[in-house]
């Protein structure tokens, strides 16, 4: 990779453990998210129509596979073992992240999640984080890291550029439904013909009258305020800390920890406002003028 000496079976291992370690913190975040945990295993139930039943029984299937590669390589087993696992583990772990991505990219009515920029999002950062990973891994235990860091750069670039273009769309009106739409009148409303006396629609009563679980799933409203000082967080800490670390080449393990640690926090940032910005269809029977 653009003359970067292959890992070392060390890099390997420790990259693979914390790896596995993140599969299995996102299995028991989706778990504890459930109303009952304890169904959690009805999830797999669903795999001809549910994008969750897929997304959890390749996560599944992934930390398994991934496990034996694991031991695999821990043994220095053949290649030829080795091999064919490794590329199991590339395929799921690309499916599992599309299924995830099309758990919220099904929904239509939710405007800002059903587009294909959803999926292209959730490939771009999971592929310039784990990037990003494997470098701080390599800087941090002083191996050589000059190609994978510009491979990096470049997922981070990529990614930057995604990001830009999904903030683009949802601000604009692609697709965005009114309530004159959502009621079947587009137009407005008034009488047949008489389009200059068309007025805009109106609730005469919003659709509850105290909070239910629409209102509290569906009804957050997110200050202008919040928005700006959490998208600033997602692109100071999700890419630009990120690049100059790659671009200064501090190859001490404090600095490739801290690199990590902002990304992810970026990433985390980025994750909160895409289910906080998001405006489900019912919300324009609770009081919103548009979606």
């Amino acid at each position: 990779m653009l003359g970067a000496p292959a890992l070392t079976r060390a890099t390997l291992l420790r990259g693979a453990t914390i790896a596995l370690a993140l599969v299995v913190f996102g299995l028991a975040s989706s778990a504890f998210h459930l109303g009952n945990p304890r169904n959690a295993w009805k999830s797999l139930a669903r795999l001809r129509t549910s994008w969750l039943s897929r997304e959890a029984a390749s996560s599944m299937v992934l930390l398994g596979i991934a496990s034996l590669w694991l031991v695999a390589t821990a043994r220095d087993l053949a290649s030829v073992v080795r091999l064919p696992l490794a590329i199991a583990v590339v395929v799921l772990s690309c499916l599992t992240l599309y299924f995830t991505a099309m758990i919220y990219a099904s929904l239509k009515p939710i405007r800002q999640w059903n587009t294909p920029r959803v999926p292209m999002s959730y490939a771009a950062l999971g592929h310039a984080s784990g990037a990003l990973l494997v470098v701080a891994l390599l800087r941090a235990h002083d191996e050589s890291s000059f190609g994978f860091a510009i491979v990096a750069g470049a997922l981070l670039a990529a990614a930057a550029v995604v990001k830009l273009d999904y903030y683009a769309y949802i601000a604009g009106d692609i697709r965005r439904m009114t309530i004159e739409q959502a009621i079947g009148v587009a137009q407005g409303v008034g009488p047949p013909g008489a389009h200059a006396s068309r007025m805009q629609a109106r609730l005469l009563d919003v659709g509850h009258s105290r909070g239910t679980f629409l209102t509290h799933e569906f009804g957050y409203t997110l200050r202008a305020g919040q928005r700006t000082s959490l998208r600033l967080l997602v692109w100071i800490a999700g890419f630009v800390v990120p690049a100059l670390w790659l671009l200064a080449g501090l190859d001490d393990a404090e600095a490739a920890a801290l690199a990590m640690g902002t990304c992810l926090l970026g990433i985390g940032a980025e994750r909160w406002l895409f289910f906080a910005e998001a405006r489900h269809t019912v919300r324009l029977y609770h009081g919103d003028r548009s979606t």
